[in-house]
């Protein structure tokens, strides 16, 4: 059944990251399937990194729009889209309420399926109403969640829906790639370990606990220093930083992100990633296959994963985050010892293959049984 499948996405990372790739491995399968993948991004990647690997997208001949972000304009765009190109199915992916208004507008009473990807867990309603309304909007949408985690929320919270769990895969081939670094890349002194996390979200990610953490262990004598990475709101990172200790200290570094993300995990002794909220983390398990031990928050989103040399802390609790860092620091000899079993375990657990396979699947057999929206 020739035809198209759009991709909605509110997405302008300064690289491409597992995500897009994830997608091109979708759109390999579905090529089988006489289908294509188009890509309506949010008009901020237009302003900012996203657009050099969006640019070489264009250049490769995949076809690429954005959003205006004026839902009446967006709506009308996606409505030629859906006609012109023959658009089977559209596949939202961290869209606001605003953009998705604009797909709910584009495709009411037509017979086009919405598949919303959940990629963190659904948020109660503030109230009844305004729970009753998000049913509303939403309740036509397929949802697809990253994890039985977030898919348990979505049971909760849309319990009309249909819904599916497709747990997230990663592309370790990227990560078989990488530079060698050492401390005076970043201008570090000689430390006993150096840290890595992504702070992009800082409340969200805890780094706000990873910076107390870190601090009390050197306050212990543990020499610590932190890499954070970031694409953006440098400045107010290491504000929040300095309302923490009172200082931006030379111990700490804000980083910009780099596509080529194994050469940080593979030079770091420690990936931290002592979130509040995360739906099936790519950098818990990117990490996990690299030579980094990784200390994970206990959120629902993580404590089931399969990391080889993970260590879990009870959320929010600093001094057992602390305790756990101690942990990984000194076990992390034994996992580069075992590195190529651990990489093996990896790869069989979290194959990007099985879910792009997964979501082919899906599409086939929401489009064979001819669904109305």
């Amino acid at each position: 059944m020739p035809g198209t499948i759009l991709y909605v996405m509110n997405y302008a990372a300064s690289y491409r990251g597992n995500f897009m790739d994830s997608l091109a491995s979708l759109d390999k399968k579905l090529r089988s399937e006489e289908l294509k993948s188009i890509y309506l991004f949010t008009g901020n990647a237009k302003n900012k990194g996203a657009m050099d690997w969006i640019g070489e997208m264009q250049q490769r001949g995949e076809e690429v729009y954005f959003l205006t972000e004026n839902r009446k304009q967006d709506a009308k765009l996606i409505r030629k889209l859906i006609k012109e190109k023959n658009v089977k199915i559209v596949h939202t992916h961290f869209i606001t309420m605003q953009q998705y208004l604009a797909v709910y507008q584009a495709t009411f009473g037509s017979r086009v399926p919405v598949l919303m990807h959940m990629h963190n867990h659904s948020r109660e309603a503030g109230n009844l109403f305004k729970n009753i309304l998000r049913r509303v909007l939403y309740g036509k949408c397929i949802m697809i969640a990253c994890s039985q985690s977030v898919y348990r929320s979505l049971e909760r919270d849309y319990p009309e829906n249909e819904k599916y769990t497709i747990d997230n895969g990663v592309n370790f081939t990227r990560l078989d790639t990488y530079e060698i670094l050492t401390e005076d890349n970043f201008g570090l002194k000689k430390s006993h370990g150096v840290f890595l996390i992504f702070g992009f979200d800082f409340y969200r990610k805890g780094v706000d606990l990873a910076v107390k953490a870190l601090n009390l262990l050197r306050e212990q004598g543990h020499y610590y220093s932190l890499l954070v990475s970031l694409s953006s709101n440098f400045e107010q990172v290491e504000e929040r930083i300095v309302e923490i200790l009172g200082e931006m200290p030379s111990w700490i570094k804000v980083i910009p992100a780099r596509s080529d993300v194994a050469t940080l995990y593979n030079f770091v002794d420690v990936f931290l990633s002592p979130s509040r909220e995360e739906g099936l983390p790519y950098s818990v398990v990117e990490a996990g296959y690299s030579q980094c031990s990784v200390v994970m928050s206990n959120i629902s989103a993580q404590k089931n994963l399969k990391i080889p040399y993970g260590y879990w802390f009870e959320s929010e609790n600093v001094e057992d985050l602390a305790n756990k860092i101690l942990k990984a620091q000194m076990e992390h000899e034994e996992k580069l010892k075992n590195w190529d079993t651990v990489k093996q375990s990896m790869r069989k657990n979290y194959p990007l293959d099985v879910w792009s396979q997964k979501v082919n699947e899906l599409y086939k057999e929401i489009l064979q049984r001819g669904r109305r929206i």
